[in-house]
């Protein structure tokens, strides 16, 4: 459905549900299962790696358990498991707060994928110190996993109760940037060097800030252009940057405000203490030499050239139900990317499908494309698996060697045998659960 822009513009924000028979189509979608009951999350990790296979990991907020690390064979369709990631990381989840998470991008560079690692413990929004005399959290860590020997490599920890959440990595110069959570400090690693430094916050408390004045979300996605240059967001709407060859390497771009991009407002909305105008998702597109991305609370594309210092709002990349409102009224994923044919692809939140005789669901998941060349947007439906299984979270993306899109999603679960060994293997329901509604 190729979509025009609208000249009625919603003033309120507010989420919407369509009976299944009114869908006028829907994406067709397998599902694949690692089987990990304690499994609940997947964060901007999956990867369609060199040697043919996809990569990713499944995080969880149980104790006792780390994040697992998985292969995927588009040509035999087998999920296997690779690592669980207390071991890489020298730790027990028995005995520690371990990495809980993978919270950023795979990086394939010289035969290997480049990532770093977080916690999934809280407290009241912050790191979880104490459980049944664990060790606490010892820091995020950069690591790697080599494809052809199948062996991690534990490169460097940063501060202890500080994860990783958002990295990218300077190829040329074999460098890796992160952001730790929750403080905000900027790191990097020199793989040649073997060399971890930390340039300081970069957006002021970061997420110990008291909420919401003081409080800031962390930039989830860092941006990288050719020259090394890395860039970043913060709450308010400043676009930040890393300079390696200047002394005082992080600075405001001055004059640019992403706060400014949206196609409307409300001030019932704007004057909120919790809307963030940070970015969600940045990538660097070789085709237009300049960064495509969109923006967290208004899921609206825009396109940023960091020659010119130039900003532009494109589109509001969500389904029509949606379009126009001030705030999207679903969580901006970031199952986005650019793929074939200098065409965006990403995978938004849209009304949840009502289907007789099932428990309400969070959202539906539609497939949005926007063909850069033509300005073309179109919305190729919501996903839904055979049997009428509804994905409801979609938080990565990637474009196998088979031509297939694929993600890590929250899928409903409706054997009630599964549903009764997932509710105990978790003690409580997971990320956006109910007893009704069970996702694996």
């Amino acid at each position: 459905t190729l979509i025009a822009p609208s000249f009625s513009l919603p003033t309120q924000v507010e989420k919407t549900t369509v009976p299944l028979e009114e869908v006028e189509k829907t994406i067709p979608c397998e599902v694949f299962s690692p089987d990990f009951p304690n499994g609940d999350c997947n964060y901007h990790n999956l990867i369609a790696a060199s040697d043919g296979s996809l990569y990713f990991t499944l995080g969880t907020h149980a104790p006792g358990y780390a994040a697992r690390f998985y292969r995927f064979d588009p040509k035999t369709e087998e999920v296997s498991l690779v690592a669980q990631m207390d071991a890489p990381a020298g730790e027990d989840a028995a005995k520690d707060i371990s990495q809980g998470k993978i919270h950023t991008r795979f990086f394939e560079d010289q035969g290997k994928l480049w990532f770093a690692s977080h916690t999934s413990f809280y407290e009241e929004g912050l790191p979880g110190t104490h459980y049944d005399g664990k060790t606490p959290h010892k820091g995020g860590r950069f690591m790697n996993y080599d494809l052809k020997t199948g062996e991690f490599q534990d490169l460097a920890k940063v501060l202890p109760s500080e994860g990783i959440i958002s990295m990218t990595m300077d190829k040329e110069n074999d460098i890796l940037y992160g952001i730790t959570w929750p403080s905000g400090l900027l790191v990097s690693y020199s793989v040649p060097d073997d060399d971890l430094r930390t340039w300081g916050a970069v957006q002021n408390r970061g997420e110990w800030g008291h909420h919401p004045w003081d409080w800031d979300r962390i930039c989830r996605t860092l941006g990288i252009d050719p020259e090394g240059h890395v860039y970043g967001s913060t709450m308010d709407g400043e676009i930040w940057k890393y300079d390696r060859n200047e002394n005082r390497r992080v600075s405001t771009i001055e004059g640019l405000d992403l706060s400014k991009l949206v196609f409307s407002q409300s001030a019932e909305e704007t004057n909120k203490g919790d809307f963030q105008n940070n970015w969600r998702v940045i990538e660097w597109n070789p085709e237009t030499k300049t960064f495509w991305g969109i923006l967290f609370e208004t899921t609206t594309l825009f396109e940023f050239d960091p020659e010119a210092n130039y900003l532009r709002a494109v589109t509001d990349l969500r389904p029509e139900a949606y379009r126009g409102m001030p705030r999207n009224p679903e969580t901006s994923q970031l199952g986005f990317a650019i793929g074939p044919k200098n065409t965006i692809y990403y995978l938004c939140h849209g009304p949840a499908i009502e289907i007789e005789g099932k428990p309400e669901v969070q959202s539906s998941v539609h497939l949005m494309t926007y063909e850069i060349d033509k300005e073309e947007l179109t919305d190729h439906g919501p996903l839904l698996t055979d049997d009428q299984r509804r994905p409801f979270f979609t938080e990565s993306i990637a474009i196998g060697p088979d031509d297939h899109i694929y993600t890590v999603a929250w899928v409903e679960v409706t054997d009630p045998e599964r549903k009764t060994a997932l509710l105990e293997a978790r003690i409580s329901t997971g990320p956006a659960e109910t007893e009704k509604m069970v996702y694996e």
